[in-house]
């Protein structure tokens, strides 16, 4: 039944549909040709960086993903859900995790970046810890208006039960 309904849902809102697939595809392929630089990489710094924007790449999905399951259960299928609520709580804590991995990523690039590249680092931590700084700026000043409207359909939902 869940299949039907997202299916309904997709075709009331081609748009968007049309949009998520576009970046499904473009992100697919920006991934994969992150794992082609890294097979390809002839020094250790080019592996690194390779490997910085792999992580770079793979919270802009993670992150995109959370935005749009928000907006796909406040905004398209309009039902208050107990999802909605974990989706908030799981983007505090990816957050922490993301910089924490961010974090263990750097020690490694550190360690494996020759010396005679020591002086684009910088770039390389940059890349790393603020990669997906704009996912996660736009998720959390969003998640205000998410809430609110999310117990709003919770209120709403309850009236008419």
């Amino acid at each position: 039944m869940g299949t039907i309904n997202l299916f309904r849902n997709a075709v009331k809102n081609p748009i968007t549909t049309v949009v998520l697939v576009v970046v499904t595809i473009v992100m697919a392929v920006v991934i994969y040709g992150n794992i082609q630089d890294m097979h390809a990489a002839t020094t250790g710094y080019d592996y690194c960086q390779s490997l910085c924007y792999l992580f770079e790449n793979i919270c802009v999905c993670y992150f995109m993903a959370i935005f749009f399951t928000m907006y796909y259960l406040t905004y398209i299928n309009k039902q208050y859900s107990k999802w909605s609520i974990w989706l908030f709580y799981a983007l505090g804590v990816s957050v922490i995790v993301k910089f924490f991995i961010a974090g263990l990523l750097f020690n490694y690039v550190y360690h494996h970046v020759e010396s005679e590249y020591m002086d684009k680092l910088p770039s390389l931590a940059r890349t790393v810890f603020s990669g997906a700084i704009y996912w996660i700026a736009i998720v959390f000043f969003l998640v205000p208006k998410f809430i609110k409207d999310t117990m709003k359909l919770k209120e709403e939902q309850e009236l008419t039960v």
